[in-house]
Parts: structure tokens; sequence; C-alpha cells
């Protein structure tokens, strides 16, 4: 069987950029005028998921299919772990986005909002956090990062 290479890199630095999108949106949860006017809240909400939609678009098409291929067993299973793990916290932001679709529906109930949005951004921040350190630094250890 061929090497497979990966490179963490990419992922990493997507994961750093999602980062700082998480960390407005908790400055901005924080501020006393978010429930009057969530707009900055709301925006910023959006953009996270877009940047997000793209980082998971390429996992599922470089990153997991290079791993699910790899012949080192723990790897393919701790990737398919992962893998089964993300549909279902896909399924939970497609929920949240069905329920704040925008400005009037926040408008309706802010608190929920709120809560929810600091409900969603958490599980993210643990899905990045898990994936950094057990994923990636799996792939690291194994020595599967290619020079690129």
């Amino acid at each position: 069987m061929s090497k497979v290479t990966v490179s963490t890199a990419l992922y990493r630095d997507h994961h750093a950029g999602v980062g700082q999108l998480v960390g407005r949106i908790e400055a901005l949860l924080a501020s006393r005028t978010v429930e009057a006017d969530p707009a900055a809240l709301i925006a910023t909400v959006r953009e996270l998921f877009g940047t997000f939609a793209v980082h998971l678009s390429l996992e599922d098409s470089a990153l997991y299919p290079r791993l699910l291929a790899h012949p080192d067993a723990t790897l393919r299973s701790t990737a398919a772990r992962f893998q089964a793990e993300m549909g279902n916290l896909r399924g939970r932001f497609d929920q949240y986005r069905t329920r704040w679709p925008g400005p009037v529906a926040v408008a309706k109930d802010p608190a929920a909002f709120i809560r929810e949005t600091r409900e969603v951004v958490a599980a993210l921040k643990h899905r990045i956090g898990r994936e950094d350190r057990e994923l990636y630094d799996l792939i690291d250890r194994a020595g599967l990062a290619s020079a690129a």
C-alpha cells in the first residue's frame, strides 16, 4: 500500500480561525446590549457557520478519506469515530440555524437565542479541542504529516 501522508497544519489553522470567531461571539454574548440589538451577534454566528462549513467540507473531501484508508487501525478507528460524531454535531447546527434564521426569529425570544448560541458554541469548542488533541495529535505522532 502506498504511504498516506496527511498534514494537520491547514486543519489546525482553520480551527484557530474558528476559535477567533468563537471568541468574538463569546464577547458579544457577554455584552449587556446583545438582547436589545443582536445584529452583530447574528452576523458573527453566520460568519462562524460559513467558516466551519468550509472546514467540514475540506475534512469530508480530503482528510477523512485519507485517514479511513490508512493502514494504521488505530488511526482508522479514531477517524471513523470522529466522523460519526461530526454527523451528530452537524445535525445540531442545522437545527440551530433552522430555529434562528435571522433577526425576526431572534427578536421573538432573544434570551433563548443567547442560551442556544452559548450551547452550540460550547459544543463546537469541545469538538475542535478534541479533534486537535486526539485526532490531529495522533496523526502528528504517527509521523503521517507530509512536508507540504
